[in-house]
């Protein structure tokens, strides 16, 4: 029961995130080409940040993914094959739960850029990864396989939600 209900909350962090991208979406959509090609790992710059820790329960990271120069493309969904690897480049085998959200796209360009928001307990087992390594969403089949580093500690599990706009 109580890992049930560590899931449950850890998946309200990650919806609360997505129902705030909801309100974000149509403000930076704005102006954005709605025909703009299918973004490739070629098309971004992809870095992940500690968001601190919320309260006294949880702990978030948002990974970023910009446009780069000259670029605009969309992107959506959600990633795949996530693994955290450890500065040899080996899985550490951290747990991942749901989570997903809602599916949106979003247009990339210029100063306008997408997230996926990751979040975890603080209480209980921690890991410090050097890197996060997933692969892109494509049209059909998966996207890239990315490999970034990544910023700092996180708990166990580990719930992602879709990439969609920054929460303001």
């Amino acid at each position: 029961m109580k890992r049930l209900r560590k899931s449950t909350t850890i998946g309200s962090l990650v919806a609360a995130a997505a129902l705030a991208l909801a309100g974000t979406s149509a403000a930076q959509a704005a102006g954005t080409p709605s025909d703009a090609p299918w973004c490739t790992g070629d098309d971004l710059v992809i870095s992940a940040h500690d968001m601190r820790p919320h309260g006294t329960v949880f702990k978030g990271h948002e990974i970023r993914f910009a446009a780069a120069e000259g670029v605009t493309c969309t992107i959506g969904g959600s990633l795949s094959n996530v693994r955290f690897l450890d500065a040899e480049g080996q899985d550490m085998n951290v747990s991942l739960t749901g989570g997903q959200g809602e599916y949106r796209e979003a247009t990339v360009h210029g100063y306008y850029h997408a997230v996926a928001y990751a979040g975890s307990r603080i209480d209980g087992p921690r890991a410090t990864p050097a890197f996060i390594q997933f692969d892109l969403p494509g049209q059909g089949s998966l996207g890239a396989r990315i490999t970034t580093a990544w910023p700092s500690w996180i708990g166990s599990p580990v719930s992602f939600g879709n990439i969609g706009w920054p929460a303001s």
